[in-house]
């Protein structure tokens, strides 16, 4: 077996971070990144031609629910191309499911970031994501202090700018326009060591960390936390305990490395799921 990542080198984009670049490295198997292999990944819009003469295997990474719009064509048949379908989250194999009619394979991703001491110094509170997000944090304006993202008037985005802003933080509000995310912003939040405090009705994904992290009524939370901070801090130290043990990249990549072995077989694709 030799994994083939059919995809573009982007490391600005967190889903090649944390789909393909992090967890290719602890898969114990080769790889390589930007071809073909034994068997193939692709995400995002793939390329169903090439998958679809390929006799090795194909896996095809759901990252985004784009069913639906100008890229929809691309998704369907990717669906009905590969062996295997994986997704990062348990709301996006629904949507899978509903779409196509296939059983898919959660990944969740791997943490990348370094573990920081818990704190909750000052009085920052700090949103980070991309722009397709921008739009979530408007009810909650007025208790958000500094914004790091890809959009006007904000902190401008990029992987040091992200963890400088984390650093100053207090507390970080996480909203999302997306309801099949993975938790990757929260369990980078956690990593660096900060609080979290997100709406009712956040990501189905982030209620597993429910336990480490506020999830409410926002202002109050973040009320609740700047008032609290020991409480807050042992929170977010045993938060990063789950972290190590859920999210790690070990873990992923051998989570990786056992589907690319389930869809691969010599000489013909694998059976679809289902």
């Amino acid at each position: 077996m030799y994994v083939g990542y059919c995809v573009a080198v982007q490391p600005s984009l967190a889903s090649y971070r944390l789909r393909v670049e992090l967890p290719s490295k602890h898969l114990g198997v080769g790889y390589a990144i930007g071809c073909t292999g034994k068997p193939t990944y692709f995400y995002k819009n793939g390329i169903s031609r090439l998958a679809e003469a390929l006799t090795n295997g194909v896996v095809y990474d759901v990252v985004n629910d784009h069913f639906r719009g100008k890229h929809a064509a691309d998704y369907h048949a990717m669906c009905s191309i590969a062996d295997s379908i994986t997704v990062g989250s348990a709301v996006m194999a629904d949507v899978v499911r509903e779409h196509t009619g296939r059983d898919s394979t959660i990944i969740d991703d791997p943490y990348e970031n370094e573990e920081l001491p818990a704190a909750c110094v000052g009085d920052d509170v700090l949103w980070f994501g991309h722009s397709a997000n921008i739009g979530s944090i408007e009810p909650y304006a007025d208790s958000i202090t500094t914004v790091c993202s890809n959009v006007s008037g904000a902190v401008p985005w990029s992987r040091q700018s992200e963890d400088e802003c984390l650093s100053r933080a207090a507390v970080v509000v996480m909203t999302g326009n997306n309801p099949g995310a993975t938790a990757n912003r929260l369990v980078k939040t956690l990593r660096a060591g900060r609080f979290v405090v997100a709406p009712k009705d956040c990501a189905e994904s982030w209620r597993e960390l429910a336990p480490y992290i506020w999830i409410g009524d926002v202002t109050e939370g973040i009320r609740w936390a700047l008032n609290n901070r020991e409480d807050v801090c042992q929170k977010i130290k045993q938060g990063q305990e789950y972290v190590v043990q859920r999210y790690s990249p070990q873990l992923i990549g051998s989570q990786w490395a056992d589907l690319f072995a389930s869809t691969w077989e010599p000489g013909q694709s694998a059976p679809p799921d289902g």
